[in-house]
């Protein structure tokens, strides 16, 4: 067997874990682990990307446009839940998860009367390119780069511009921020919509990877929702480049060992054991090591 060959498998195998777990959870990143809403309704955010990027596609749309159309959409769609909905139920966590859960419902039955039970199709772009006898997809690598550089993009957004600045005001403290001439309910809506389009994004992209269908979206919210709570919201970029990390090890590392099925199941397996250990998620871990490196 050849050596390289098995370890570009292992790391591609590796990578392309992260890249899903890292685009399907970004959106949701924001929406809970910034806003504290339980967004049960991002798959369906996430399959109203698929359908506008594939209908797009098959329109003649170059794939990049149709991937940014998916994101627009589903932002626009967003911010319409938000106004009407969601932002009733704000600092009422168990509320916010049984509405948006009812809204997947609605979306999901609503869609399957639209379009029907059929599936749509994107071809996979960029063809493949082989290594020590290993055939890879190129366009998985793909997504790896375009994930790094939003959760790159993310940060910089919330790091050093005004509307970052306002975001986190708000989120720490409404009231406050609000009595400092912050329009938070601006806020709130754009950082919803933006978490929004990002899972319309995630859904653009995973339309070329899988068929597309009104329940699209339904296997992605359970891992993306785990990913979010594993890293915590104490620090929630950091906490999800750990939880990516660390779900991804353990998948790829059960996928080679037994198959796909049994590494998906070892992904929840290693969630709930580092969730004994740290209830909190990764990010509060990382925040208390770091407090007591500088106490000392």
């Amino acid at each position: 067997m050849d050596i390289l060959g098995q370890i570009t498998s292992y790391g591609y195998q590796y990578f392309d874990n992260a890249a899903f777990l890292a685009l399907a959870t970004l959106g949701l990143v924001l929406i809970y682990g910034m806003m504290g809403v339980i967004n049960m309704a991002h798959g369906e955010l996430m399959m109203i990307g698929a359908y506008v990027a594939t209908y797009s596609f098959h329109a003649g749309v170059p794939v990049p446009i149709a991937v940014l159309m998916a994101g627009i959409v589903a932002g626009g769609a967003g911010a319409l839940i938000e106004i009407l909905i969601v932002r009733h139920f704000y600092n009422q966590l168990l509320s916010s998860l049984v509405v948006t859960w009812g809204l997947s419902l609605m979306a999901s039955q609503g869609m399957l009367l639209l379009m029907g039970p059929s599936t749509l199709n994107m071809p996979t772009p960029l063809g493949s390119l082989t290594i020590g006898g290993f055939t890879f997809g190129t366009y998985r690598m793909v997504m790896v780069v375009v994930a790094i550089a939003l959760i790159l993009g993310i940060w910089l957004l919330f790091r050093y511009t005004g509307f970052g600045r306002r975001a986190q005001a708000t989120m720490e403290n409404d009231r406050m921020a609000a009595a400092l001439g912050i329009n938070t309910r601006r806020i709130y809506t754009s950082t919803f919509a933006f978490g929004s389009a990002l899972g319309g994004i995630a859904g653009g992209m995973f339309a070329m990877t899988a068929a597309v269908s009104p329940f699209f979206g339904q296997g992605y919210t359970a891992v993306a929702f785990i990913t979010v709570v594993l890293g915590g919201s104490a620090n929630a970029l950091g906490g999800l480049l750990a939880s990516v990390g660390y779900l991804s090890t353990a998948q790829t590392l059960l996928s080679n060992m037994f198959n796909q099925y049994i590494g998906y199941v070892a992904l929840f397996g290693a969630a709930f054991i580092a969730l004994l250990l740290m209830p909190a998620g990764f990010s509060a871990a990382i925040e208390r090591r770091r407090q007591r490196k500088m106490q000392r």
